[in-house]
């Protein structure tokens, strides 16, 4: 069973084609290093891409049995406080096991995520939107 979790939108990792996902989303390989992690979003995005990634492969270790195949792609809005507002599905069922363990890894990462830098609350004072998908297969 092959499972991945990948940001899409200014830092991507993907083993996906382009043509599967819109446009505007830039893809990489699975293995490669975040594309902006020199700019203070990219660190940013980073580590709380790791905080969410803990949070998510302890919970898909713990029912894998239950999830199946499948992937979800998840909207959400982060703050300059650091919290996690406005999630939404993109893609994928919400009520399946993989989109409610990838909504909880989501809500719980970002609980223990810190606020913006000064660097990054002037370059995002609203924060930014991201998307993240999660396959299993």
């Amino acid at each position: 069973m092959f499972v991945t979790a990948i940001p899409i939108g200014q830092i991507a990792l993907a083993e996906e084609s382009a043509s599967s996902l819109t446009q505007t989303e830039s893809v990489k390989k699975a293995d490669a290093e975040f594309a902006s992690m020199a700019s203070e979003l990219g660190k940013f995005q980073h580590k709380l891409y790791l905080l969410i990634g803990r949070k998510w492969n302890l919970k898909v270790q713990q029912s894998m049995a239950q999830i199946g195949e499948g992937r979800v792609v998840i909207k959400l809005h982060v703050n300059p406080s650091g919290k996690i507002t406005n999630i939404s599905f993109v893609e994928g069922n919400p009520d399946s096991k993989l989109g409610t363990i990838s909504h909880e890894a989501i809500v719980e990462g970002g609980e223990s995520c810190d606020q913006f830098s000064e660097a990054l609350k002037k370059e995002k004072p609203n924060g930014f939107d991201w998307q993240l998908a999660y396959r299993i297969k």
